[in-house]
């Protein structure tokens, strides 16, 4: 099979059985608490033989998710994965059918086989992009972002051929709320437009095989209150893409920060959810079947060794502050999997070691937060 499917990841689920509410579905895929992160790390080098260990050193351990993107490290996190899987697949030590691979665009990245300057970056952009005609300048934020169609049709085509894949399981537009910063004047129409037409490129995406669903890497949009102007509203993002796909449509995940240090997603009441009113994004997507990444989890290494002495009482026979931070994103109700970067072989099986533990109750994950706003 050319993508993941319900029963190739029920087979990969069953094999690490032992392992008790590690495996989440919150669709038809069986989807790992634990996902391997791709971002951190320079191009090249050891790097790039690290994730390609670290992939199979997953596999072996209950990870059948991974994420990355086609800016992470320049497009060597994709190439890294795509070489990684398919000796995996080679090998047998599993099966594409029971592997979730995801992946992300939207910025416009300089492929390092060709570019070896920053003179010849920006003429390989220029000549590549601009030039072609394939990306007005107008519609690109920031300099580097755009989510315009025939951009991403690229994009996509670009991730599979580093990933040497038929489809992407999850392809997700990185950080929607920079078009919608740079559609101010426009208002909130110019914002539904980019989407809209974002959506039906993805959407045909779907009909043509190349991806299998879609979503949005969000960073702060989801999470900042309704009232603000750079607010990213879930129930108009699922109703444009209902506009678009009809009731059969493919907005599927969403990936968002969530850490100890970073618990918005959960008690922030940023979402208009009628009739209840308002909710956390967490629970306005709660029974949609939507995946949930959880970005940063351990705050980009910042939480190790300051977490608080609860931290450690509510979490007992974990070892690590890494496991702590890890036990409590993929405890929180409504968190899919957390994903986390990493590619030293020790922090892998550090990490993978949780997911013999079993997560911990809503309850628990309720009485930290407590604790916190007394503090």
């Amino acid at each position: 099979m050319g993508r993941a499917t319900p029963e190739g990841t029920r087979r990969f689920a069953a094999r690490f059985g032992s392992l008790e509410g590690h495996f989440r579905r919150p669709d038809a895929l069986e989807i790992s608490s634990l996902a391997l992160g791709m971002r951190s790390g320079e191009p090249g080098g050891v790097d790039d033989l690290l994730y390609r260990s670290a992939v199979p050193q997953c596999l072996e351990g209950g990870v059948n998710t991974f994420a990355t993107a086609l800016s992470e490290r320049i497009q060597q996190s994709e190439r890294n994965l795509g070489g990684a899987l398919a000796r995996a697949f080679r090998d047998g030590i599993t099966r594409r059918d029971e592997v979730v691979v995801i992946t992300k665009g939207g910025y416009l990245t300089i492929d390092p086989e060709v570019v070896t300057s920053r003179a010849e970056a920006r003429r390989y952009l220029l000549e590549t992009y601009v030039d072609t005609g394939m990306v007005d300048p107008d519609r690109v934020s920031q300099g580097v972002h755009c989510l315009e169609p025939d951009f991403l049709r690229d994009q996509i085509q670009r991730s599979l051929r580093n990933l040497g894949l038929e489809t992407v399981d999850y392809y997700l537009l990185e950080e929607p709320e920079l078009l919608l910063g740079e559609t101010r004047k426009q208002g909130a129409e110019g914002f539904r437009q980019g989407m809209m037409r974002a959506f039906e490129a993805l959407e045909q995406a779907v009909d043509e095989g190349q991806i299998a669903a879609y979503g949005l890497a969000t960073w702060d949009g989801l999470l900042r209150p309704h009232t603000d102007r750079h607010h990213l509203a879930i129930l108009d993002l699922f109703d444009w893409a209902l506009e678009v796909g009809g009731a059969d449509h493919h907005l599927r995940a969403i990936q968002l920060p969530y850490s100890v240090a970073m618990g918005e997603a959960l008690r922030l009441q940023t979402q208009l959810v009628p009739p209840r009113g308002t909710d956390a994004i967490l629970g306005a997507l709660r029974d949609t079947g939507t995946l949930v990444l959880a970005a940063a989890p351990l705050v980009q290494g910042r939480a190790l060794g300051h977490l608080p002495r609860s931290m450690h009482e509510a979490f007992p026979g974990l070892e690590s502050d890494a496991q702590r931070c890890l036990q409590f994103v993929r405890s929180t109700p409504g968190v899919t999997t957390a994903v986390v970067g990493m590619r030293d072989p020790d922090h892998i099986d550090e990490n993978l070691a949780l997911a013999t533990t079993p997560p911990a109750s809503p309850q628990t994950i309720q009485s930290l937060f407590t604790q916190t706003q007394a503090a």
